[in-house]
């Protein structure tokens, strides 16, 4: 296969280049231990300088600024989509404040009203304990009447529901025994 210009692409089919002359061509035989032959060569030759591979190469001011891209529509949709988001993303943060505010406010005053209702509940169980135990005391005298205790402890008042069982007769009983309580006799 040839190539554009005609040549054998491998160059097996050329002929062979030119003998050079006999002196040009020999090298000095490899070192086969060249790290030994290393420090011995650094001792002897002087040091070479250091010559950077770039220093041709034209150097841009770092300092400068990048260039500005150029201005098409794609850029200013992004460069506005960009501001978009970021006023988005400022009114969120706003508004997680405020709704973390009125969060916080909201829960300590739930709080303190659950404080406020549990101290009146507190008082309010005391003041019915003070009272259940001076009726309890009352109660236990001799000569009171216990029916009284009984018939305060439930609702004479109520009204049965159709498809439950009468207890009329039982509480007209408690009724008159509250109104005259039977006295045990003494022994």
């Amino acid at each position: 296969m040839e190539g554009m210009d005609g040549n054998n692409l491998l160059g097996f089919t050329e002929a062979a280049p030119a003998a050079a002359p006999a002196e040009a061509t020999q090298m000095p035989p490899a070192d086969p231990m060249p790290f030994m032959a290393e420090s011995q060569a650094m001792d002897a030759a002087p040091p070479v300088a250091y010559q950077d591979p770039f220093q041709g190469v034209p150097v841009k001011d770092p300092v400068s600024a990048p260039l500005i891209p150029e201005m098409n529509a794609l850029r200013e949709w992004e460069e506005n989509h960009e501001k978009e988001l970021e006023e988005m993303a400022r009114k969120e943060a706003h508004e997680k404040e405020q709704r973390r505010g009125n969060a916080t406010s909201e829960l300590s005053k739930w709080n303190e009203e659950r404080l406020d209702s549990r101290k009146k509940r507190m008082a309010t169980n005391r003041t019915d304990e003070e009272t259940s135990e001076k009726v309890r005391v009352e109660a236990m005298k001799p000569g009171a009447n216990p029916w009284e205790r009984v018939c305060d402890l439930i609702d004479t008042n109520a009204k049965a529901a159709e498809d439950s069982r009468d207890t009329s007769r039982l509480r007209s009983l408690l009724i008159h025994l509250k109104s005259s309580p039977v006295m045990p006799v003494a022994a």
